[in-house]
């Protein structure tokens, strides 16, 4: 096992101990890192490793909205979570960066840059997993809630994090160097926290109720909720309810390789983004929100004729078993 993957066990299993604060958590994992990266060549002294509070947040959100599958729309909602961790809940990614510089001794600027990228590299994982781990998955629980509970999610997770790819590296001034590490939030990660064994899909009014015709003339292709003002939460597993409690969607909706390819929605900040994204193509139906809810603030609620003009019409299921579904929220610091 590498020195970077035994790190990574240790701070999974520092996560998992529900007795310890976050604190305690933190510095565990960063005691666990400097122990990992002293390891180092023969003439060496161990590598520094602490995190380094820096623009590395910043550069994890610019690097993700221009790294491998992200999206560069000004409308893409993103979320900073953790020291260094960044979520984008448009592309559905997560990405966090780690600073670290070699040891004073090194022995050569060859031998330096890598210690330092080794540093680096550490710090980055460490800084995925506390982001990735803080992840709402519904409106009760988070990744952390599954990770101190199951150790068969414990290496669930430690594998994802493990598959990170480098995104983004480059050597900073005096030696340090930096690494970007990005993950996606479909795929493994819905395969293991959305439901795979949801209820059937009940539709809540009948098909002979009068629903009000695109005004394009063309079938809807998405559904738009505009959430702004409500103040609700991203999540992998988002519901929209109806006034009276009823799911008007969910995962239950959601076909197997959909939920595990695209996820649940996609979150966007701007409408015009919401418009143009290719989940919903080019002629979506809009509904408003009325409010959030769930112990988090992850679920909507609609209004009942909303709901109406969902489920009253039989094609309308066809874009929700796809997850053609974007919810506009508030960009991060606006009220």
């Amino acid at each position: 096992m590498s020195r970077t993957k035994h790190c990574l066990v240790a701070l999974i299993a520092a996560s998992a101990m529900g007795c310890q604060s976050d604190v305690d958590v933190r510095e565990k994992g960063a005691s666990d890192i400097r122990t990992a990266s002293s390891t180092n060549p023969p003439g060496s002294s161990a590598v520094a490793s602490t995190p380094v509070q820096s623009p590395a947040a910043s550069t994890a959100i610019s690097t993700a909205h221009n790294g491998q599958g992200a999206t560069t729309d000004s409308g893409s909602y993103t979320e900073v979570v953790g020291q260094e961790g960044v979520v984008d809940w448009t592309a559905g990614i997560v990405t966090a960066s780690g600073i670290g510089f070699p040891p004073a001794d090194a022995l050569n600027s060859i031998q330096a840059r890598l210690l330092a990228k080794r540093a680096a590299q550490s710090v980055a994982y460490r800084n995925l997993l506390e982001a990735f781990t803080a992840v709402r998955v519904d409106s009760t629980t988070t990744v952390k809630n599954y990770v101190t509970t199951s150790d068969e999610i414990q290496v669930k997770v430690q594998g994802m994090v493990e598959d990170a790819k480098i995104i983004h590296e480059r050597q900073l001034e005096k030696g340090g160097y930096e690494v970007t590490l990005q993950m996606k939030l479909t795929g493994r990660v819905s395969e293991t926290f959305v439901p795979k064994n949801a209820p059937p899909v009940k539709r809540l009014v009948a098909e002979t109720l009068p629903t009000p015709p695109p005004k394009s003339g063309m079938a809807y292709t998405g559904l738009v909720v505009d959430a702004r003002g409500t103040g609700v939460r991203p999540a992998l597993v988002p519901r929209i309810l109806t006034e009276d409690g009823q799911e008007a969607y969910s995962q239950s909706y959601v076909l197997a390789k959909y939920r595990q390819n695209q996820g649940i929605a996609a979150y966007v900040s701007d409408p015009a983004a919401a418009k143009t994204h290719p989940k919903v193509t080019d002629n979506p139906l809009y509904v408003k929100a009325l409010r959030p809810a769930g112990n988090s603030q992850t679920d909507l609620v609609i209004s009942n004729a909303a709901a109406q003009t969902i489920h009253g019409v039989k094609d309308h299921f066809e874009f929700l078993e796809k997850a053609q579904v974007i919810l506009i929220v508030d960009r991060a610091g606006s009220s």
